[in-house]
Parts: C-alpha cells; sequence; structure tokens
C-alpha cells in the first residue's frame, strides 16, 4: 500500500522560513495508512496515548520522538497532501515530504479552535508565516477565520481581538 505522508506543525515551519523549538514530530497522513501506521509506531517503542479517527497520539520512545497525527480524511486535507512537496532535510541529505505554507496556516488556525490553551504559539506561528508570505493568496483563510469567529459567538465570548494575518485586519 502506497500512503501518503508529509511533515506539519513546528518541525514543518523551518522549511519555510521560520525557526522554532518543538517537541514532537506531526505529519499528516492518509486515513487509509492509521492501521499499518499504528502498527509500526508500536512495534518501534511507541506508546500509544490517544487514536481516534481523525488523530493519533503516541509517546517518545528510544528510538522516536513523540509523534502526532492526523488522518487526512476529508478533501480539503487530502488537498494539502497533494500540494506537499520533498524538501531537503539538511544534514541528512534525504526528502521529506513537506506541506505548503498554506496548509501550515490552516492546521494552525485548526489548532487554535481545537487547543485554546496554545493559542499564542499558534497565532505567533500564523503571524510568522503570513509576514513571510503578505503577498500570496490564502485559499482557505477566509473561511477559517469566519469559522473561528463563529466559535467565539457560540462560546458567548464578549472581548473581540483584532490580528494581522495576511495584512488586512480581521476581527475574531
Amino acid at each position: 500500500m502506497h500512503a501518503r505522508a508529509a511533515l506539519i506543525g513546528g518541525f514543518a515551519l523551518p522549511f519555510h522560513g521560520v525557526q522554532r523549538a518543538t517537541g514532537d514530530v506531526d505529519f499528516l497522513v492518509d486515513v487509509e495508512a492509521a492501521d499499518a501506521l499504528h502498527e509500526a509506531l508500536v512495534a518501534a517503542g511507541a506508546r500509544c496515548l490517544h487514536r481516534s479517527e481523525d488523530a493519533a497520539n503516541y509517546s517518545a520512545c528510544a528510538a522516536l520522538a513523540a509523534v502526532d497525527v492526523i488522518y487526512a480524511r476529508r478533501d480539503r486535507a487530502r488537498d494539502m497532501l497533494r500540494r506537499a512537496r520533498p524538501r531537503l532535510l539538511r544534514g541528512a541529505r534525504i526528502r521529506v515530504p513537506v506541506v505548503d505554507a498554506e496548509a501550515l496556516i490552516g492546521l494552525k488556525l485548526q489548532a487554535l479552535v481545537n487547543a485554546p490553551e496554545r493559542r499564542a504559539q499558534d497565532q505567533a506561528d500564523i503571524e510568522d508565516q503570513a509576514r513571510l508570505r503578505p503577498r500570496e493568496p490564502a485559499r482557505d483563510l477566509d473561511q477559517f477565520i469566519e469559522f473561528l469567529g463563529w466559535i467565539d459567538e457560540v462560546a458567548g465570548r464578549t472581548k473581540r481581538s483584532e490580528h494581522r494575518i495576511t495584512g488586512e485586519r480581521f476581527r475574531l
């Protein structure tokens, strides 16, 4: 079985010009590879901390760093995988598939919704990416921004913040 996978998260940021320390390695993986990936990680010594139909988390072990996996199930995530390109991993002479900057921004915006306690780091990552690409179109950004505003409304938050993402102001 040939399954697509791509680096996302903090380890993907340097491939797009942003240096950041992180404690785990994040991947976007075809959902069809979920069982095979799970078996391989457990066989390598990782312990599964959480596994659902959308994501999984594995502990670090002697052979591996901690690993977080998002399964590409929906069209948007599958499109992110299709757009991923091999990038040269310095010092290792291998190429690693990495999602594009737009996908990183979209995934970071989604992370803001899923884990508000990490809001400051994810917001900083988004702003760093947007600062490096002020003129690039963001295919899904407007939809994510609307979604975040809706989440704030549903949660009953009354204080709104202004953020600069693509050079234009919007309300969260």
